[in-house]
Order: structure tokens, then C-alpha cells, then sequence
């Protein structure tokens, strides 16, 4: 068994297992309540550590204040307790400061947060935020903001696409549904590269039949398995291989990948049927 301290993990712990508890709530309550009951606990628990653990880890984690946000904003939607919008609320400048990394956040926190003037502060910095994504957007023809490294870019397309979704819920004056959308034709083939197949094996007219799963050595595919996509080969060669072996374009990946692009699917159709 392997432990260890990591106030990111534990806090993004807390806010799934909160949310959980109220998905759970009716269907098997005890377990609901112990949900809830361990989240409290590592929201309590959890302090910050004397090395910030974002160091060089991950350039979307933000700084230990704003780990705690998701946490604070699942637990009050759970409890309604005030110990959870008072923190929420005294978080309002980072989250300003913060906004491309957290203003979905940010903008999920504004229906449960009865404060005009915190209203007004998010409000304004989501304005600003959407300037800059509007920005990236006309750098290319897919409608969204698209910052290749080597890898494949798909999983953060779909992460900017879930992202986009919560910005469009919390303020649809600011935020449009478009970038979520475009998030997922991105996804299902509107990509650059000869090889225009979806990342989704077995989704759309063509699709990887051939990733970077436990089925490599057979040249076979995953259903529903979610690759990373189209690679960039320095300068500007996209480049997507029918090839087994190469893991920074077809590797199969739970979490994110997978949890994101259902996610995506189950939110387009939500907006577009009651649009």
C-alpha cells in the first residue's frame, strides 16, 4: 500500500467525494454520509504544505489557497453550511488573479454565492478571461484555443471543453455554448493532419482502430477507449500514425480523458436539447 501527503489530491478527493454524497443520498445513504462525513474530515484536515506541490508538477493546478475552491464549492452545494462560502468568498482575489486557471470555478460558485459585490468581482474577471479566449480562438480555424506540445492535444482540448461548459452555465451572458462544442468536433475529427479520425476508438465515420491500450501488440482497439490524438513533430508537422506503439499519439488513458469526453458528450446533449 502506498501513502503519502499531497494537498491537491486530498482536497480533489474531498470535492468528488461531497458531490458523491449527494449523488448517493436516497440510493444508499449510509454510504452517502460516509462520503460526506470523509470529506469534511480532509477538508479539515488538509493544510498547506511547506512545499507547494504545483512546483513544476502541473501548470493548471493552482496554488495551494485555490486547491481549495472545488472542495469548498461541492461541500456547500452538499451542505449549505456558511463555513464554505465564507471560504469561497475569501478567495475572491485569487480567484481574479487566477481566472484562467479557475474561472470556471469561479463562474459554478456565482449560483451559490448570495453576494453582490463577490458577484460583481467574478463577474468582471470572467468578462476579461473571455476576451483572451476569444484571442487564442482566431489563431486557428477550430474555434478554440489550440497550443500543441509534441503529444497529442486532446485531452486538454476536452478538459478546456468541460472547462467551457461551466463558464457558459454560470454566466451564458459572457461565456456562449460554441467553445464547448467546438471542443468536441475537435475530438470526433475537426483536427489538423491528414489522418482527420476521431480520437474516440469506435465513435464517428472513422475512428483509431489501432491505439496504445493492453490490445497493442494485437493492432486492435478499445471501444470507447480515448486517445491523446494528433501529435505536433517539430516545427509544424501534425502527424497521427496507424501504429500501435506510439503512446504520445494513441495511448489509451482513464480519468480525465475518459471522464471528460463522457462528460462532454452528456453536456452537448443537455444544451442542445433544451436550446
Amino acid at each position: 500500500m502506498f501513502t503519502e501527503e499531497n494537498a491537491y489530491h486530498e482536497l480533489t478527493t474531498a470535492g468528488a467525494l461531497a458531490a458523491a454524497s449527494r449523488a448517493l443520498k436516497g440510493f444508499n445513504d449510509p454510504l452517502a454520509a460516509d462520503c460526506l462525513r470523509i470529506a469534511r474530515e480532509l477538508w479539515t484536515r488538509v493544510k498547506q504544505p511547506e512545499r507547494d506541490t504545483n512546483e513544476g508538477d502541473n501548470p493548471r493546478r493552482p496554488p495551494f489557497p485555490l486547491m481549495r475552491l472545488e472542495a469548498a464549492i461541492e461541500l456547500l452545494q452538499t451542505t449549505g453550511e456558511p463555513e464554505y462560502s465564507d471560504a469561497i468568498k475569501g478567495l475572491d482575489d485569487s480567484i481574479v488573479a487566477q481566472v484562467s486557471r479557475v474561472g470556471w470555478l469561479g463562474a459554478r460558485s456565482l449560483a451559490l454565492i448570495k453576494d453582490p459585490a463577490y458577484t460583481a468581482k467574478i463577474r468582471q474577471a470572467l468578462r476579461g478571461y473571455r476576451t483572451k479566449v476569444d484571442a487564442l480562438e482566431k489563431e486557428t480555424p477550430y474555434g478554440l484555443p489550440y497550443k500543441p506540445q509534441i503529444w497529442g492535444a486532446g485531452w486538454e482540448i476536452q478538459r478546456f471543453g468541460v472547462e467551457q461548459y461551466y463558464l457558459h452555465m454560470g454566466a451564458p451572458d459572457i461565456f456562449p455554448s460554441t467553445y464547448m462544442l467546438h471542443a468536441i468536433n475537435f475530438i470526433l475529427g475537426c483536427h489538423p493532419g491528414a489522418n482527420n479520425a476521431s480520437f474516440v476508438s469506435g465513435v464517428g465515420a472513422k475512428s483509431m482502430t489501432t491505439a496504445y491500450g493492453v490490445n497493442r501488440g494485437d493492432w486492435s482497439y478499445i471501444p470507447g477507449g480515448i486517445a491523446s490524438g494528433t501529435a505536433l513533430i517539430r516545427p509544424d508537422f501534425p502527424e497521427l500514425l496507424e501504429w500501435p506503439f506510439l503512446w504520445q499519439q494513441g495511448e489509451y488513458c482513464l480519468g480525465h480523458p475518459t471522464s471528460d469526453y463522457v462528460f462532454l458528450i452528456l453536456a452537448a446533449d443537455q444544451l442542445l436539447n433544451s436550446e
